[in-house]
């Protein structure tokens, strides 16, 4: 399908819905968040970058394992970690797939220190991206590796895949134990915005829209912070963020596009690395 014809599409489905309300991939008091809608499971090692974030013990987001000049760090999105003046409660597995058992791959760090977006915006979502430091450093392996970040500025089309645990169903209050992975496009800017126009919305070009035309897949309340990796290239190319109605036609979701952040990521990673003395 053509951009022209899907910008038309989305531009009908606009005045048919209305104006559409923003709102993160994360619920307050929801025990259920990490959501694929569609897609397949992952095995073991397959997603090596993959985190799940805990908080005081229980799973609210994804993230990233990333790893900036050999520090280890866990990248997600700015609403995932609402207080940055207690890391403590805070904790990344990695190696995780099938969460009813444990394999022997986990690795569990304790979060040390936030640094958030300064200029994150709880309305907007814009800059709503986070760096986290951990205790010691993952041991990197064939079941946790970090994944690469684009350049600063670097652009991103065709297939991502996403991946996080969580609904198989978007009516469905049923979680899948396991690790799942779905495709998904990358849309244009401009038709993103036709869609999300409203006075209480904006896509920002910090952001990057990702879905299908005719739904069915994709990600829902809850991915937030996870990743979204380029097929061509192998690298992270954007965190989840918000969307307004899960896997539903030409309702693609948004992410945070990583390659406006790189710049901001290796400020923090110098910081770290002067407070430690490396």
């Amino acid at each position: 399908m053509t951009n022209f014809i899907f910008t038309l599409l989305l531009g009908s489905a606009t005045l048919i819905t209305g104006s559409v309300t923003q709102f993160p991939l994360l619920e307050e008091n929801d025990d259920h968040r990490l959501r694929i809608i569609g897609g397949l499971s992952a095995t073991d090692g397959e997603i090596p970058y993959q985190i799940l974030l805990q908080d005081r013990g229980r799973s609210t987001c994804g993230g990233s394992f990333i790893s900036v000049n050999g520090t280890h760090f866990v990248l997600t999105a700015a609403h995932c970690v609402p207080d940055v003046n207690d890391p403590s409660r805070y904790t990344v597995v990695a190696g995780e797939v099938d969460r009813r058992t444990n394999s022997g791959n986990e690795q569990t760090r304790k979060v040390t220190r936030i640094f958030r977006h300064d200029r994150f915006n709880t309305r907007s979502y814009v800059n709503d991206i986070a760096l986290l430091v951990i205790d010691e450093p993952f041991k990197v392996n064939s079941y946790v590796s970090p994944i690469p970040l684009p350049n600063q500025g670097q652009k991103t089309s065709g297939e991502v895949v996403v991946s996080g645990w969580g609904r198989t169903s978007v009516f469905s209050r049923r979680l899948s134990p396991v690790l799942r992975q779905v495709y998904l496009s990358v849309i244009d800017d401009i038709p993103c915005r036709l869609l999300y126009a409203s006075p209480n919305t904006w896509v920002y070009s910090s952001m990057l829209c990702a879905g299908k035309v005719t739904g069915g897949t994709g990600t829902c309340n809850g991915d937030s912070g996870g990743p979204l990796k380029a097929v061509n290239g192998d690298y992270l190319a954007a965190i989840g963020s918000w969307g307004a109605i899960c896997a539903f036609p030409l309702q693609p979701g948004v992410y945070t596009e990583v390659s406006h952040y790189i710049d901001w990521i290796e400020q923090q990673a110098y910081k770290v690395s002067n407070l430690f003395g490396s």
